[in-house]
């Protein structure tokens, strides 16, 4: 399998970024894009605008993403349409020597295949350099349905409430497209989720375009090498980091810089970023 990667060396980045420690949680190897596996064929487009904080302590400084779900009649591919723009740019410019862009600061690094006929979502995850990889069963929310309505993209919704590992959420659903799905891991309710947000409003999902497609839209699993985890593995995993991010990067041979109060130091003892994951359980 051709695994092919543009490398920024992290110690030039960190430098580059350090105005800004919001993009440190966010900074991402691009990743070629032309070696897959194509698994369905979609019938819808949906597109999600996606508001999310990272620092809670700053609840106006929002990061914007924009998300792709690609409907088939078994699969349900999730991603942000941000990120694979930019590995669709370094894909296209393969061999040629040049600057390749980074990834924007809200862009997603969650990629989720949901299937339908087993009830499984994988979830492929980049954490800098590394891809991990996890599968778990489609989670079963408590939905409670109640009768408010709104128009969302020139659909009816009805919205409901439930809560999922660690928030409460009210969702706006549509039964004029009976597709139980929804953005992220989200589904369960008689048509799909057209918008859905927690309480602390730390993240929202709202759609912004829907598309009956009547051409074949192949959903497509990109064959990246990666590595085998769990959900809780890897929630683990960040934690630790994020806690420390000095020592996560001093551990792969990176020096890390911050500024503090108009001074650059590098390699600040027990340095921490917020971090505030859609999952909290």
């Amino acid at each position: 399998m051709k695994q092919r990667l543009n490398i920024v060396k992290l110690s030039i980045l960190l430098m580059m970024c350090m105005l800004n420690l919001s993009l440190f949680g966010q900074m991402q190897r691009l990743y070629y894009i032309d070696d897959f596996t194509t698994l369905d064929s979609a019938r819808y487009e949906i597109t999600y605008e996606v508001e999310k904080i990272s620092d809670t302590s700053k609840s106006n400084d929002k990061l914007i993403d924009i998300h792709k779900h690609l409907i088939g009649n078994e699969i349900t591919k999730a991603y942000s349409y941000l990120l694979y723009q930019n590995d669709s740019i370094c894909t296209i410019l393969e061999n040629q020597i040049v600057n390749f862009p980074s990834p924007p600061p809200g862009a997603g690094t969650d990629e989720l295949l949901k299937n339908r006929l087993t009830g499984k979502i994988q979830v492929k995850k980049r954490v800098d350099g590394t891809v991990f990889c996890y599968e778990e069963n489609k989670p079963s929310l408590n939905w409670t349905i109640h009768n408010n309505r709104k128009v969302i993209a020139n659909y009816s919704c009805q919205n409901a409430t439930a809560e999922f590992r660690g928030r409460k959420y009210e969702a706006w659903f549509t039964i004029e497209i009976p597709i139980s799905d929804g953005p992220y891991k989200f589904g369960g309710l008689p048509g799909l989720i057209l918008e859905i947000q927690d309480s602390e409003r730390h993240y929202t999902f709202k759609c912004i375009g829907i598309k009956k497609l009547t051409s074949v839209l192949p959903i497509k699993s990109q064959n990246f090498l990666y590595t085998q985890t769990t959900r809780e593995k890897l929630q683990n995993f960040l934690i630790k980091k994020y806690n420390n991010i000095t020592q996560y990067y001093n551990s792969m041979g990176v020096t890390y810089a911050v500024k503090i109060d108009g001074k650059i130091i590098f390699n600040p003892k027990d340095h921490s970023l917020p971090y505030n994951p859609i999952e909290l359980e």
